[in-house]
């Protein structure tokens, strides 16, 4: 058998491998936003990883930080021992973290920052409900899973006899705004509320937001209750939304923030960032993992933040890839907020037989949307402007 057969065979059914094709392409070498067969064809990616490729493949800033970090010998410490590369990358976020979140919780994926930030959330206000938004996607652990709305994802694994989480109307334009923030008053005031989970952009539900007026009323009513905010930021952050992270874009002031994917571009690493009085209320041990903050993925995200400033590349997203996609995408249904675009397809179907196409043509393009309609353009940051200009020529050539 050869390793797409093995895998095959072996891999768990839940997995997305075989997901748009029973033959996908199996990779040996990456470049840039090109990832290349054993035969030496090239593809472009703009899938980066499920949006975490924000350096693109083979980058010499990661490369190097990498070597630099197994050349030490030290491959894990655990938790318990303090890490230089750990230290470093504590002082790297905090150059492009707002002032007032002074205190940092590595994990090791999205949906763990998640839990992370729903347990101290819980532990600081002794509080148990949660509220989240209708189109939310957070991960899909079981304390993830509870505040992603998608019913389909979570029906089969609810264990609860009475569910924890609400779901509030998530606004995208300010006509739907005051309906929507009426809904939430109503779920902050029938009960104490430990913390509201939101995203600035829904990026899995398809690029939507942010509606400013919106995302600060949400802010205004969670401060009046007392609650925790929680922004999560793992699919945004470092720049996918033309910005350093996408609350900015709304000027909100969040409690927690969660990170991931874009931190690393590449290694398993994300955290939970937040205020102060938060993140020091629990006990040693309360949350912790075994990978927490392993050096070689701390070096990654270190490499990553040092890139994304020496080479302005959250102005690149905003001043350069969002207008060129804007306009090479010019007349279609499509929703575009820096380095990401959603292209709405109609229905799931035509989503992924469009994902099937590019992928036949040798172009990675992801799948998203509320329903699954929409089919999304994940470009790193460091893409060539003349090649992401005639992948999506390309593209277009294929839509049905």
């Amino acid at each position: 058998m050869n390793e797409v057969e093995i895998t095959r065979r072996f891999e768990t059914t839940a997995a997305n491998t075989f997901r748009i094709s029973l033959n996908p392409p199996l990779f040996v070498r990456g470049e840039g936003a090109l990832l290349y067969t054993a035969d030496n064809v090239a593809y472009t990616d703009l899938v980066g990883g499920s949006a975490t490729s924000l350096l693109g493949h083979g980058h010499p800033a990661h490369r190097k930080a990498i070597m630099i970090a197994l050349d030490s010998g030290i491959l894990h410490t655990g938790t318990r021992l303090p890490s230089p590369h750990r230290a470093a990358l504590y002082s790297k976020l905090s150059e492009v973290l707002p002032e007032h979140l002074t205190r940092i919780h590595f994990a090791n994926s999205g949906a763990e920052a998640i839990e992370a930030a729903l347990k101290v959330a819980i532990y600081k206000t002794g509080r148990r409900r949660i509220i989240s938004f209708e189109g939310g996607y957070h991960g899909r652990t079981l304390g993830s899973l509870a505040v992603t709305h998608a019913e389909a994802l979570r029906r089969p694994f609810e264990p609860w006899d009475k569910p924890w989480v609400d779901f509030s109307p998530y606004a995208f334009t300010d006509s739907q705004t005051d309906a929507a923030l009426l809904v939430l008053e109503k779920l902050l005031t029938a009960e104490p509320v430990a913390a509201v989970v939101i995203e600035a952009i829904q990026g899995v539900a398809g690029v939507r937001g942010p509606c400013k007026r919106f995302l600060k009323g949400v802010e205004h009513l969670t401060r009046q209750s007392r609650a925790i905010l929680i922004v999560d930021e793992i699919w945004t952050g470092f720049g996918r939304s033309g910005s350093w992270f996408a609350f900015e874009q709304a000027e909100l002031v969040p409690d927690l923030v969660t990170l991931g994917k874009g931190l690393s571009s590449s290694l398993p690493i994300s955290a939970v960032v937040g205020r102060e009085e938060i993140l020091t209320s629990w006990t040693p041990g309360s949350h912790t993992s075994t990978f927490q903050g392993n050096p070689i993925a701390a070096a990654a995200a270190c490499a990553t933040i040092m890139e994304i400033q020496k080479e302005g590349l959250v102005a690149r997203a905003r001043n350069v890839l969002a207008p060129l996609m804007t306009s090479a995408l010019k007349g279609l249904p499509i929703r575009v907020c820096g380095a990401q675009v959603a292209i709405d397809m109609g229905s799931k179907a035509a989503s992924l037989e469009f994902q099937r196409r590019a992928l036949e043509n040798q172009i990675l393009i992801y799948g998203g949307g509320v329903s699954g309609e929409c089919a999304m353009l994940l470009p790193p940051l460091i893409i060539p402007e003349n090649l992401l200009l005639n992948t999506i020529a390309r593209l277009k050539d294929l839509m049905p």
